[in-house]
């Protein structure tokens, strides 16, 4: 969980006023994921192990849970934060403090130890001392400001980027639910068309050995039976890399433990769904896609960048205070007077610093050039993903526009493929027509089986590119 407060710090410094924004963080990784991953999640991964069914939704769950690009999206995040605790913390006063406890020699110089020696300010056999240092940059704050400001937007770039890495992931997932999803329904079609192949083998069988049958159209029974068994061999091997690919993706290492929804509808059709009009959703889609709004906050940090590499340019000033103290002082008498140990062994001092640098040698030029050719390099790339963007939420909307069109035309094409096939059955028991016609019209009736399984995966996978497209969350439930 991450907490803002801000608070407002003026500087009595050449008229300016410094906001300084305090940013805590309390960003802890556990809680961050019990907070995107719900306990559903956790049951989800239950179903799946105890053989239940695994739905569209509960798979994209999974994927975005195991997914390893959606974790290290969340250390980037966790790095950023850090990074902009760290630039707001350096804005403050530093205090660093030093001890030393030294032996000094008096054969170097005869006069250490002595009270002569004392008077003029020589050390004591042994010698103790410690300070204290405070720190504060003045003009260095403009500097620093930037600095933070930049840490800040990159920190909102790095939390779009892992809202972005988590959609890719349930987009992932989503794909190779679907994907196995029509392997397991073109494995059923290929099985139910070997079972129609075989049933004509046998009857064409009976028909040659009553001489109703010549032996060229039992070959060719024949060969469609063998070729209805190598599309299923192709279709057992498809679908069995479809669960392996399923089962990586949500983390699942046995895929015999892992039960597909094997609705008859498309989630698209069971919510009975319309098209919404792309006009009133366009707007609102580039305005949530999470890519340029991680672009834009890269285009406002390197902006502050070159703000910040201008500002190095200025002066160093700083406040500095130091206080330090003898530990091993005595009492000195000089001329007759004696000065206690406690009236000098504490020393404060106070005043400004200042470093500026003014020949670098064309260093800093360097570097401004170099800031300037990034910013630009991020304006740039915003609008080349804008542009992207605005191709990808139309290609996107006319692809479900298309497979729902699609899957309308697939329902009529498999009723007509069947009557199609039961006609040609009943003129072929009657000898009206050949045993091409008729396992033509039984390799119809497959393709057009096929055809349906296929478009509605095609049609609940261009949904969630759909939403992918205009900035949503990929979710079944909206």
């Amino acid at each position: 969980m991450t907490f803002h407060a801000f608070r407002r710090i003026t500087y009595p410094l050449t008229g300016m006023v410094t906001f300084l924004f305090i940013y805590q963080t309390f960003a802890q990784e556990n809680e961050n994921q019990d907070q995107d991953h719900p306990p559903l999640l956790i049951q989800n991964a239950r179903s799946v192990n105890s053989n239940q069914l695994l739905t569209l939704e509960s798979a994209m769950n999974m994927t975005e849970h195991y997914s390893f690009v959606a974790k290290m999206s969340q250390q980037d995040l966790l790095i950023s934060e850090a990074q902009e605790n760290a630039a707001l913390r350096s804005m403050l006063p530093n205090v660093s403090g030093s001890a030393n406890y030294m032996f000094n020699s008096s054969s170097v110089n005869q006069l250490v130890g002595t009270s002569l020696g004392a008077q003029y300010g020589f050390p004591e056999t042994n010698s103790s001392a410690g300070s204290l240092t405070l720190t504060q940059p003045l003009v260095g704050l403009y500097s620093l400001y930037n600095g933070l400001m930049q840490s800040s937007a990159l920190t909102r770039a790095a939390l779009q980027n892992r809202t972005q890495s988590r959609v890719d992931a349930r987009f992932y997932g989503a794909q190779a639910f679907i994907n196995a999803q029509k392997a397991e329904q073109l494995l059923k079609t290929a099985k139910s068309s070997i079972e129609v192949s075989e049933k004509q083998l046998k009857d064409g069988n009976a028909q040659f050995n009553a001489g109703k049958l010549t032996n060229a159209d039992l070959l060719k029974f024949k060969l469609d039976y063998e070729n209805s068994k190598t599309n299923l061999i192709q279709a057992e091997t498809t679908y069995k890399v479809t669960l392996i690919t399923l089962a990586e993706a949500i983390g699942i290492k046995n895929i015999n433990l892992i039960t597909l929804d094997d609705s008859d509808k498309s989630v698209w059709e069971a919510k009975s769904q319309k098209l919404p009009n792309l006009e009133k959703i366009f707007s609102p889609g580039m305005a949530k896609r999470h890519d340029l709004i991680a672009a834009k906050e890269n285009v406002e940090a390197s902006k502050y960048a070159t703000q910040q590499t201008y500002s190095t340019y200025l002066p160093t000033l700083n406040f500095v205070a130091t206080y330090s103290r003898n530990f091993l002082a005595k009492d000195i008498t000089y001329n007759n007077v004696t000065y206690s140990a406690s009236s000098y062994s504490d020393t404060l001092s106070y005043g400004l610093q200042l470093t500026w640098n003014l020949v670098d040698w064309g260093v800093r030029q360097a570097q401004i050039s170099s800031t300037i050719a990034s910013e630009q390099k991020a304006k740039y790339n915003l609008e080349n993903l804008s542009m992207n963007a605005r191709i990808d939420i139309t290609n996107s909307y006319l692809q479900l526009q298309n497979a729902i069109q699609v899957l309308d035309s697939s329902k009529v094409s498999v009723q007509y493929a069947q009557d199609a096939y039961l006609q040609m059955k009943a003129r072929f028991d009657n000898g009206q027509v050949t045993a091409t016609d008729l396992i033509a019209a039984a390799n119809d009736q497959t393709t057009a089986r096929a055809n349906l399984a296929n478009a509605k995966g095609a049609l609940d996978l261009a949904w969630m590119s759909f939403q992918k497209s205009i900035g949503g969350q990929l979710s079944t439930l909206n």
